[in-house]
């Protein structure tokens, strides 16, 4: 399974919006998708459907011997599968536990695993492999700047532009900076588009509700770009 750890670098960066569009994108092009919502605040299975007053996830079964976090996943009318955070408290070690058996699901190539990681939580403390992904969601503002100048990123980490807005100067002047300086960043952006708080507000993702978005096709982009990653990574295995 390709696992894929989405983290925003820091709050607001519209994380969870791209991890559960292209969770569906992937699903409805017939690849196995599983999304583990690792934020508290549950937002995740909120994109993709899922009853608001549920609040029971990973976190209620990860320590419980007589259960499996397994029980808690959910697929929704895309087929995306996936695992809300819950509602209890977490610490590193069942953090961990969980990382860990995710590593013993399904090994189908087109099998993604999308991990919904806030900004607070240090991917340097988790058992990821070498194979992993990261990708540190970003703005073009001075904040996400500030982050990536003093930060310390791995080999397998990447940066994803989100609700770029080329008509602003200042953004486009962040844009220009990361594109010649920063090998690490995706080739390709995510356009702003104010239909993404209607479609949560829908209890669904843009690219559903609103098929013709030009955020739809940056989508693919990004569908692409990880199928490239992936096929460079079983070459080099």
């Amino acid at each position: 399974m390709n696992r894929v750890f989405f983290r925003g670098i820091k709050g607001g960066t519209g994380t969870t919006s791209i991890v559960a569009n292209i969770a569906t994108l992937l699903a409805q092009s017939k690849h196995n998708v599983l999304c583990i919502d690792l934020d508290p605040k549950n937002e995740l299975c909120l994109h993709l459907g899922h009853h608001w007053h549920d609040q029971i996830g990973w976190s209620n079964k990860i320590n419980d011997s007589n259960s499996q976090w397994t029980d808690v996943a959910f697929v929704n009318e895309d087929s995306v599968k996936y695992v809300p955070y819950g509602s209890e408290a977490t610490n590193s070690f069942s953090l961990n536990t969980l990382l860990n058996q995710s590593k013993r699901l399904s090994s189908e190539v087109n099998s993604w695993l999308f991990f919904d990681v806030p900004s607070y939580i240090s991917l340097d403390e988790l058992p990821l492999d070498e194979n992993d992904i990261v990708i540190n969601t970003v703005t073009c503002d001075p904040s996400c700047y500030s982050q990536i100048k003093k930060g310390n990123f791995g080999e397998n980490t990447y940066f994803l532009i989100n609700r770029f807005n080329a008509s602003n100067p200042l953004e486009l002047d962040i844009y220009q900076i990361w594109r010649a300086n920063l090998a690490q960043l995706a080739p390709f952006f995510m356009h702003f588009d104010s239909a993404v708080p209607e479609a949560l507000a829908a209890k669904n993702v843009l690219i559903n509700c609103f098929p013709l978005s030009v955020v739809k096709e940056d989508f693919h982009a990004l569908a692409s770009w990880l199928n490239n990653k992936r096929h460079a990574q079983t070459q080099s295995s």
